[in-house]
């Protein structure tokens, strides 16, 4: 297994200028936004049956298509809250430089439905200390924990207020937030 370590960071002004770091972020947008267009196309499409068929015939189709809408209504808000924390990822990334990082699991400490990790800057020769406990997260919220991340991984933002955790190479995009 690779650690943190292994992978040199980018000397980018900011995170968001590292080709792979970009190319992470480019994958995820398109892919929540695919996401969002094909919910919003089957949204309209069961619209437009629902209210295309008026016949005693049809009334069936007319039916099934008006009651499918209510929860297709729901799962248009999946993506679009993946878009807007890919938007509080993107600043984190333009305004903060990539910088190695060693993170723990904290099982102890509760998060509501986040990861607890604390994190500490630097290579691992530092004195610097860990950071408060922090909760990790994806645009799910909910998220497996990785013990990849344990193994070295990159920070962008303030170790004491959160920012954006990455594995090397800026892949597994989570942001970080103070409780």
């Amino acid at each position: 297994m690779k650690s943190g370590l292994s992978v040199p960071l980018p000397l980018a002004k900011c995170a968001f200028d590292d080709p792979a770091t970009r190319q992470a972020y480019e994958k995820a947008r398109r892919r929540a936004r695919v996401s969002l267009l094909i919910r919003v196309a089957v949204f309209l499409a069961l619209l437009i049956v629902a209210t295309a068929f008026k016949g005693e015939e049809t009334q069936l189709v007319s039916g099934t298509a008006s009651f499918l809408l209510i929860p297709t209504a729901f799962l248009l808000a999946g993506p679009a809250k993946t878009l807007h924390w890919l938007r509080a990822v993107e600043s984190v990334l333009k305004s903060s430089p990539w910088r190695y990082c060693s993170v723990v699991r904290r099982q102890d400490a509760k998060v509501g439905a986040s990861t607890a990790v604390q994190l500490r800057l630097g290579d691992g020769n530092s004195d610097e200390g860990w950071s408060p406990v922090l909760a990790a997260r994806t645009s799910r919220r909910r998220t497996r924990w990785s013990g990849q991340f344990e193994h070295g991984a990159w920070f962008a933002g303030n170790s004491d207020r959160g920012g954006v955790l990455a594995l090397p190479g800026g892949q597994r995009l989570m942001t970080l937030h103070r409780q």
